[in-house]
This record gives C-alpha cells, sequence and structure tokens, in this order.
C-alpha cells in the first residue's frame, strides 16, 4: 500500500508539471480572500496572452500550500515560472537567493527602479552566495504589517468605552483579560479576552511575537547582522516580552485551541466572536466583512495602533516586503520578465492590489497617493495608511541576517512559547533552548 501511495504521488506531481510544461508561463499564486483578487491575475494573464500570442497557466493555491508545493519542486527540479507567496520574503528568498537558486530580476526591476520606494526595493536586493554579488533577486509586490482589531460593541457590552482602553503594553492586555473578559462571562457570554495565537502551523504568531520584542526593546540581531540574544540586557528584554505575550494563555483569557490555531484559524475565531481581540498581519479579518455585513464592518470592529512599549515611547511597527519571485531553473525565465514587466505597470498592478479592498499597501508611491489610500474614509484602511505613514517601521531580523530566515522556517519563537504554555517551562528555560538553537542557526 505504501508504494501504491507513493507511485500516486509521483504519479500526481509528474502529471502537475507536464501540464505546466505544456505552457509557455505557468504561475503559482497564493489565492486572494475574494474572488476580486484572484480574478484581477487572471485578468492580467489574458492581457499578456492576447499582447503574446502565448499561453499561461495559473494555478492558485491557499497560503502556505503554494510555499510547501515550491519547495517540493524545487527539490525534484520543477519550479514554476514565476510565484507568489506571503511566506517567501521572511523565511525562504534570503537564502534561495544566497544559494543562486532565484533568478536575477535587475533587467525587470532598473528600468523601473525609480517607480518603488527606496525600503521596498533595497529588500530585494540581495546577495548572491555563488557570486558573492549582489542583484535584485526578488520583485517587491505589496508589503505588510500586522493589526491590532477589537469588537467595540463587545466592550461596550462589558460596560466600556472605547475611551477605557488603554494605550500601554500591558495595561492594554490586561485589560481585555481582567476588565472585559469577566464583565462578559457575568453576563453569560463565554467569550476570551485576547486571541493569542502561538502554534507552529501559522507564521502569524511569529509577526505579533516580534512586536512584543520591539515593544521590550529586545534586538536579538543588530543592524550589522549580529546575534545579540546572549546579552544580557536583550536577554533580559526577550524574557519580558515572552512572559508577556504567554500570560493571555496562561491566565485562560486565550481560547484554549489557539495553541493549535493553523494560519486563517485566528480570523476565523475572532469573526465568530469567541475572543474580543486579535492581532494579525493584514486587514484581512475587517475586509471579510466589508461586503456581506457592511455596518459592521465600519461600526462594530476597530482596527487601533500597537499599544506603546513599556517605556511609554510607541512600538515600532514591522514591516515585511511580500515578493514574487522566478527561480534559476524556471523553464520560460524571459516569458516571466515579460509577463511580470506587464504587471508591475501601474494601470495593471494599482487596481489589482485595490481588488485587494486594500489589505495591503503598495511598494510604488504613485500608487499610495491614490485616493483610495490617502483620501479614504474607510476606518481601517485609513488605520493602515496612519500605521504605514505615521508610525516608526522597521524590518524582520531578517533583512539584517539572511540565516535569520531559519528561525522563522523552524518556528523557534512559537516553539519557546510552548515550551512555557504547553511543557511548563520557565521562561529562562524556554529561552535557553530558544538561544542555543539560534546560534547554530546563525553560525555565531
Amino acid at each position: 500500500m505504501r508504494r501504491f501511495r507513493a507511485w500516486l504521488a509521483v504519479a500526481a506531481f509528474v502529471a502537475t508539471t507536464s501540464a505546466v510544461a505544456a505552457a509557455d508561463l505557468t504561475i503559482w499564486w497564493t489565492k486572494g480572500t475574494n474572488p476580486q483578487e484572484d480574478d484581477a491575475l487572471k485578468s492580467v494573464v489574458a492581457l499578456w496572452e492576447k499582447q503574446t500570442g502565448k499561453t499561461a497557466e495559473v494555478s492558485f493555491y491557499t497560503t502556505g500550500d503554494t510555499e510547501a508545493k515550491v519547495v517540493t519542486a524545487l527539490k525534484a527540479g520543477s519550479p514554476p515560472d514565476l510565484t507568489f507567496d506571503f511566506g517567501y520574503d521572511l523565511a525562504y528568498t534570503p537564502t534561495w537567493a544566497y544559494d543562486g537558486m532565484l533568478a536575477d530580476m535587475s533587467d525587470v526591476l532598473e528600468p523601473i527602479a525609480d517607480q518603488f520606494q527606496k525600503g521596498p526595493l533595497q529588500s530585494a536586493y540581495l546577495l548572491n552566495g555563488k557570486t558573492n554579488k549582489r542583484a535584485y533577486y526578488a520583485v517587491p509586490w505589496v508589503q505588510m504589517t500586522p493589526h491590532v482589531h477589537y469588537w467595540k460593541d463587545l466592550l461596550e457590552k462589558a460596560g466600556y468605552t472605547e475611551a477605557d482602553v488603554p494605550k500601554q503594553w500591558q495595561p492594554f492586555f490586561d485589560f481585555w483579560c481582567e476588565k472585559v473578559q469577566p464583565a462578559l462571562r457575568t453576563k453569560g457570554d463565554r467569550i476570551y479576552g485576547v486571541g493569542q495565537g502561538s502554534s507552529t502551523s501559522s507564521n502569524d504568531p511569529f509577526f505579533n511575537i516580534h512586536l512584543a520584542l520591539n515593544a521590550f526593546g529586545a534586538q536579538v540581531v543588530n543592524p550589522d547582522g549580529q546575534l545579540q540574544i546572549s546579552d544580557p540586557e536583550v536577554r533580559k528584554r526577550v524574557i519580558a516580552a515572552l512572559d508577556s505575550y504567554a500570560k493571555p494563555i496562561l491566565s485562560k483569557c486565550s481560547p484554549p485551541d489557539a495553541v493549535n490555531w493553523n494560519g486563517v484559524d485566528d480570523n476565523v475565531s475572532f469573526l465568530n466572536k469567541k475572543n474580543v481581540v486579535v492581532m494579525n498581519p493584514t486587514l484581512s479579518i475587517p475586509l471579510s466583512l466589508q461586503a456581506k455585513s457592511p455596518d459592521v464592518y465600519r461600526n462594530d470592529i476597530r482596527t487601533v495602533p500597537w499599544p506603546d512599549g513599556p517605556d511609554g515611547k510607541p512600538t515600532p511597527a514591522m514591516i515585511s516586503v511580500k515578493q514574487v519571485l522566478v527561480f534559476r531553473d524556471s523553464p520560460h525565465i524571459d516569458n516571466a520578465k515579460s509577463f511580470l514587466k506587464l504587471l508591475l505597470q501601474p494601470e495593471n498592478i494599482g487596481p489589482m492590489l485595490k481588488a485587494t479592498g486594500g489589505r495591503w499597501m503598495p511598494v510604488m508611491p504613485k500608487l499610495i497617493e491614490d485616493p483610495f489610500y490617502m483620501q479614504t474614509d474607510d476606518p481601517h484602511r485609513a488605520a493602515m495608511v496612519r500605521q504605514f505613514t505615521q508610525a516608526q517601521n522597521v524590518p524582520y531580523p531578517q533583512a539584517y541576517n539572511r540565516l535569520y530566515a531559519k528561525v522563522m522556517q523552524e518556528q523557534l519563537w512559537q516553539k519557546a512559547i510552548g515550551r512555557i504554555v504547553i511543557d511548563g517551562w520557565t521562561t529562562d528555560k524556554a529561552v535557553d533552548e530558544l538561544s542555543e538553537r539560534m546560534k547554530v542557526l546563525l553560525g555565531s
């Protein structure tokens, strides 16, 4: 039976790659949260086919599945011509570029470099360890920063107003656990205060834990790329950040199944009103209600800035630039570049990003200046624009040391939280294990 299943798996992969090889351009793209997103890409593909007379095949996969399929295809030597997934920039792109696995996109980006924001463009200018030279080994597509959402109607049901919500880090989270959750429980509502995910099967906790590290000033990798988690002051701040992150889970203020949440489970839990607060990397949660429940979208959900750190200073937001990739072994690199040159034209990429409902921020200033972003009366999109334009923004540690991508691949931060909330370890012991593995991965 095992051999038969293995044959089926190989046959399925061969069938897939055979279909891929039949087209002049194959695209593996992470599926949007609404049909309009996917339709927008299909429209540009149809335009490319019409202009070139060539054929293209587009396959959409759920987030994470695209990444998994590409990793498998690379091992088999059959990658697609072009691909997009949310996790590439943080978990794979720096390493793939260094290992010489990505195609050089300089001839696509350099002629239009002045159309990009400097930071997103730099994020794609990566070192190739084979040539020891930097080049554009990725195409900046959109940028992302985590957001905080809460149910305003549940807050008011608990007897509080928006003015009662604390602005500082620990008081903010304690408020939902020690004030709002108990008040809702007295009314018979089995609702938790904070949806605090910690699963290794989701990237969301990785993002949110790094916001906690920022709040406590714990910079584990400095701008020179050096790991400094063993520095006594940094270690103390890391422990404080993890204690703060684990507190809602240990105090039964977070849904018990949050330790096993997959990528969309935090969305589902919040939308089902199992918890009052949630943190999420995009605006996908409120946007899922925009069309079917516009009143709820505008009036019952709030998107607010991250609370200030314990020192009273604003918590720096973290930005990651999502990228489109073409591989050195992609069979039709020239066709992929031809398509990207068309896709990146403002009249194509602009409507496509608007089709997402605005859950991403563009990487081109001309698109950001569009009234859709800068003059919006949409409460959630306006909050996103303020976070990008008014808050301090810093990159994830992968920007300073490419090997930190392995920390995300192995989900070390979620494992550390799991040691604390599931295995009952002290935070010191969990950080010891975390530090030792980081030293191995980063060669420190």
